[in-house]
């Protein structure tokens, strides 16, 4: 069964497949983004099969899409260059560690206990 869409609804479908791709993208969940742009291109792909997508929804449609590789190309290098600037703050963060352990001063010696429990002659036996 084929649900018949006029160009209108297509082209409501069409952009508001990009909200639905960005407010997917703040919850980190793109399952229902794909659903409904899986569901967008089998109807334009339908409508264009059957005569009925005009040539206004047509260049929606592509237009539509390259916006989507745009969005999707932009978002993959924000997440390389987030991954790549996270790896160098990680080998910085080491790298100053090792620097601060290697400059920490030899801890002095401690008296022993025993030394610091001795009784004081001197107190209990004045002169």
């Amino acid at each position: 069964m084929t649900v018949s869409l006029n160009a209108a609804d297509l082209d409501n479908r069409l952009v508001s497949s990009i909200d639905s791709f960005l407010d997917d993208m703040r919850i980190s969940d793109l399952n229902g983004s794909l659903l409904n742009w899986d569901s967008v291109i089998t109807q334009v792909v339908n409508c264009h099969e059957a005569g009925t997508l005009d040539s206004e929804t047509s260049s929606l449609a592509i237009g539509v899409n390259d916006y989507m590789q745009v969005l999707c190309d932009t978002f993959m290098g924000l997440e390389v260059e987030a991954d790549h600037r996270a790896s160098k703050l990680r080998q910085d963060f080491v790298a100053l560690a090792v620097e601060d352990h290697a400059h920490s001063p030899t801890p002095s010696r401690s008296p022993s206990l025993s030394e610091a429990i001795a009784p004081n002659n001197f107190l209990l036996f004045p002169t």
